[in-house]
């Protein structure tokens, strides 16, 4: 909402009457003009058209006392004329023509999937719900820092796609502002952020999702691994907070039963999953299990192939997308 002051002042001058105007808001809200005596009034009187949509009071008013007077125009901009008069308790008498702007503007909906999202080419698609004026994209780095930017003018067809030039630097965040045609704006965060921290795997017994005391002190350096990047990205040295989660994947080699090993995997990730959050790992935290899926060294069915049987731990402030590691995104929150 946007506010600007009249004054009404009489013969002695004296501010007699305070008016405010809400002049631009987004529907369903509607504008306002709202009086404020100064001194009592034994009769007040205001008469606006704004747009051909007609508005009007008429009482007293006491001193301190709030008069609001909606102004239901529809989506657009509009002008609003009339007039205010004023009787007073002390016998003064005012009057004043009134003309001001209005603008209700239709909240902006804005829209963008990863798959809109294409980090080699700098370009994004975003959808819209209505044309706009302006759409402004500020790309920023690992240290918080700006590293790209890009505009474009008189948006009228959805998706618009933008593409920015940067100065080299990961991208940590993408920040979409779109204006509408009254001046109000919606912004929308993207953080096409993840990191994959790198650990040693824990081997777990045959069939057992269970974690062995003796291979906890891997968990423990992957946590310390896990933290670093939780310090290095902290909102206090950003100035602007990442939404971090952890993502767990499991995997299994080809020997077994391709439907029990997916189990045996989800539940080993789960496992993994859930001793981090039991050692603080303070954000959300989802796992998943792929089985026989996404080998890193393919086989045939039935091969012991030790690198197979491994673990994926993710870092992201977004859902990871698709990759040949991760095909499918059926991840389960750890509750």
């Amino acid at each position: 909402m946007v506010w600007f002051t009249m004054f009404l002042s009489l013969a002695a001058a004296q501010e007699a009457i305070k008016l405010e105007v809400v002049h631009t808001v987004h529907a369903p809200k509607q504008p306002a003009l709202i009086i404020r005596p100064q001194v009592g009034a034994t009769h007040l009187s205001v008469i606006l058209d704004c747009s051909g949509v007609s508005a009007t009071h008429k009482g007293p008013a006491s001193p301190g006392s709030e008069v609001r007077i909606s102004l239901p125009v529809p989506p657009g901009n509009h002008t609003c004329n009339g007039k205010l008069e004023g009787q007073f308790v002390d016998g003064t008498y005012g009057s004043m023509p009134l003309q001001f702007q209005v603008a209700v503007q239709n909240p902006i909906q804005m829209r963008v999937t990863m798959e809109d999202l294409d980090l080699k080419a700098n370009r994004v698609r975003v959808h819209l719900s209505q044309p706009i004026n302006r759409l402004d994209l500020d790309v920023f780095g690992e240290t918080g820092q700006a590293i790209g930017a890009a505009t474009i003018a008189n948006v009228n067809n959805t998706p618009a796609e933008i593409q920015w030039e940067q100065s080299p630097g990961n991208i940590v965040r993408l920040k979409l502002t779109a204006t509408g045609t009254s001046g109000m704006s919606t912004t929308l965060d993207l953080f096409p952020w993840s990191y994959k921290i790198p650990h040693e795997e824990v081997v777990f017994s045959t069939g057992s999702a269970t974690i062995n005391p003796s291979e906890v002190h891997k968990l423990q350096s992957a946590k310390s691994k896990i933290d670093a990047v939780l310090s290095r990205f902290e909102g206090s040295k950003l100035g602007f907070e990442i939404p971090m989660a952890l993502y767990v994947a499991g995997y299994t080699d080809t020997v077994g039963n391709r439907v029990s090993n997916k189990v045996l995997s989800e539940k080993r990730a789960a496992s993994l999953a859930g001793w981090f959050r039991a050692h603080g790992f303070p954000y959300p935290v989802h796992y998943q299990g792929f089985g026989e899926n996404a080998q890193a060294v393919v086989t045939k069915d039935e091969v012991d192939e030790p690198a197979n049987r491994r673990a994926l731990y993710v870092i992201a402030a977004e859902t990871p997308p698709l990759s040949e590691a991760l095909p499918t995104k059926d991840w389960k929150a750890l509750r």
